[in-house]
């Protein structure tokens, strides 16, 4: 299960990585609740860690 206080360790080392190569990092663009109805986080559409995020598709 996934904390809501904020990214364990894992998380946060797959997040650095990913902003050292310069990949995307923000979920909202790719979240299945990317709606302002369904979202409750208050850091979108900005967000880069999510307990809520499901992948579209």
């Amino acid at each position: 299960m996934k904390s809501k206080t904020g990214p364990g360790w894992k998380d946060r080392i797959v997040l650095g990585v990913k902003k050292w190569l310069g990949m995307k990092v923000i979920l909202c663009d790719s979240c299945k609740w990317n709606w302002r109805g369904a979202c409750r986080n208050s850091a979108r559409p900005n967000a880069t860690w999510c307990p809520e995020y499901e992948k579209r598709g």
